[in-house]
């Protein structure tokens, strides 16, 4: 199957998404503050990553979308048109990240891939598509 989401659309949601997974982050973040008190950096760090893990991943493995990708009206799926599993959801998730810190080179495989799919898409195994 090809993916039928342009670059834009992704950029899009990606976007919206960070602005979530901020407040998401900012808002747990504030709560731990206000029952400890004071945390360390190392503390935040702890925070953050398994927060935004748990936002992505749980979105994709239960309703196939983010609330950026249900704004932009794409979901992610298997090939066989099945909800992804946790392990690709992961490796999704890490690859994503690989994909965005190589200075978007994982997001631009796009337009060379007949199948139009970023590195994360390729690699696990999992395919966007338009609602």
């Amino acid at each position: 199957m090809k993916s039928n989401v342009s670059l834009l659309r992704r950029l899009g949601a990606i976007v919206y998404d960070v602005f979530l997974a901020f407040s998401l982050v900012f808002f747990i973040g504030m709560m731990i503050i206000a029952v400890f008190g004071e945390i360390g950096d190392l503390f935040l760090y702890l925070v953050t990553l398994p927060s935004t893990y748990l936002y992505f991943t749980l979105s994709w493995v239960k309703g196939r979308q983010t609330i950026g990708m249900k704004a932009w009206k794409f979901q992610v799926i298997q090939h066989n048109n099945q909800n992804i599993t946790h392990r690709q959801a992961f490796v999704r998730f890490i690859l994503g990240l690989v994909s965005f810190m190589a200075f978007g080179l994982g997001f631009a495989y796009q337009f060379f891939n007949k199948e139009r799919l970023c590195w994360h898409d390729k690699i696990s195994d999992t395919l966007l598509t338009k609602n």
